[in-house]
């Protein structure tokens, strides 16, 4: 995927984990941000 489109999805989640009020949402937030690092980091190492 387009390193760009991941790198402004991080910071989406971001924006989102800041606003975030209760510990379930957040852990959603930390589980999509983890697999948005993965693809970011992996089209790096290509």
């Amino acid at each position: 995927m387009n390193p760009l489109k991941q790198f402004l999805k991080l910071h989406r989640l971001e924006l989102q984990a800041r606003a975030c009020v209760d510990r379930s949402s957040a852990q959603k937030l930390i589980r999509k941000a983890e697999k948005a690092k993965q693809k970011l980091d992996g089209s790096r190492c290509r």
